[in-house]
């Protein structure tokens, strides 16, 4: 409790005066896009019109807000959007592949395999507005990580932009420890990547880098793996639509992958179907050896799970290796973004916040 204390206070003192001019700000109406949550269950959000990042606590509502320097956004990263390819264009054996592994349909990988590759970042001198951060997380010394444009950003305890690190590809999870960040890149095979708090430089790497060139050529529009650094120090895995985990030992990576299943009323559980919408992310739950995950239920049809039109969550007993199906409410849509003590946060698609009961 001392440490989780201490990394709220520490980010107030470094943005007091910022944090009491911003006392309208509501994450129940305005909060959008995506979430990080901090050790003691308060939520960061990024505040587009003031372009700073807001701490909140449902208990204690707006606690601080730091403004974001970032560096200048870089030009013709978004390419334009080509008419899709005809429903019954010819799938070759990579997106027969695709849609085999990761309940693809044929249709989408046939899209997306017609699409433009997207051209090169770059950087230019003549952009005329700061990146968008797309992930943020904060490290035990209270810097902020930022993701943007295929950058990995330092905000330093000071405030002012630190160092600027190039990433091979688009960032999906994003989490951090007492000695590095981790990264799981939007790939359709999974690769992940430590690097270092001192220089940014890759500690390990898992999986097949030739993944990234895949996502170059094909970029994904849903995410199909997804990462999350638990309680325990590991990291937690999952590919595609399984219901089980590869975990990683945080400080020895790849040499020593293991296996995590789950059973729900004793029996082993089929993959999902995460079609168009792909798959959801997962949270661990602060103080107990649980994981959440979010599905959209028609995604669940086959494994068991309880029919539901909304969204559905996974909740993993790591110590017990059992699933349990938790029904929402909520429509498809909502993004799962944080964990209390007995109600999970969910971003609503048109901004602000809705809660769901967790047990």
């Amino acid at each position: 409790m001392k440490i989780r204390i201490h990394r709220a206070l520490s980010f107030l003192l470094l943005a007091s005066f910022a944090g009491l001019r911003a006392q309208g700000w509501d994450p129940g109406t305005q909060a959008k896009g995506w979430a990080f949550q901090d050790v003691d269950g308060s939520l960061f959000f990024y505040d587009a019109g003031s372009r700073s990042l807001r701490q909140w606590q449902k208990s204690g509502g707006l606690l601080a807000t730091q403004t974001l320097p970032l560096p200048p956004a870089r030009k013709g990263l978004v390419p334009k959007v080509e008419a899709p390819a005809p429903a019954d264009a010819p799938a070759s054996a990579y997106e027969s592949a695709g849609a085999l592994l990761y309940g693809i349909p044929a249709a989408q990988r046939t899209q997306l395999r017609r699409a433009k590759p997207a051209p090169k970042a770059e950087p230019t001198a003549e952009a005329t507005c700061d990146a968008t951060p797309e992930r943020w997380v904060l490290d035990t010394a209270n810097r902020i990580w930022v993701v943007c444009e295929e950058r990995l950003v330092v905000i330093e305890r000071d405030g002012q932009m630190g160092a600027t690190y190039p990433l091979p590809g688009p960032v999906e999870d994003l989490a951090a420890d007492h000695d590095g960040i981790y990264l799981n890149y939007r790939t359709i095979k999974p690769y992940l990547e430590k690097r270092s708090l001192k220089d940014g430089e890759v500690l390990w790497a898992y999986g097949d880098k030739g993944a990234l060139r895949e996502a170059a050529a094909l970029p994904l529009l849903v995410a199909l793996n997804r990462m999350t650094l638990a309680g325990d120090g590991s990291l937690y895995l999952a590919e595609g639509g399984g219901l089980a985990f590869t975990v990683l030992d945080a400080d020895r990576g790849p040499k020593a992958p293991g296996q995590s299943f789950f059973t729900y009323h004793d029996a082993v559980v089929a993959r999902a179907n995460l079609g168009r919408t792909g798959r959801g992310p997962i949270l661990p739950w602060a103080g107990k050896d649980v994981l959440f995950s979010a599905f959209n239920g028609p995604q669940l049809k086959g494994t068991g799970a309880p029919e539901a039109k909304g969204i559905v969550l996974a909740r993993f007993d790591l110590a017990k290796g059992t699933l349990d199906w938790v029904p929402t409410g909520l429509s498809e849509g909502h993004r799962l973004v944080g964990l209390l003590d007995h109600e999970a946060v969910f971003l609503n698609p048109e901004g602000g916040l809705s809660y769901a009961p967790i047990h």
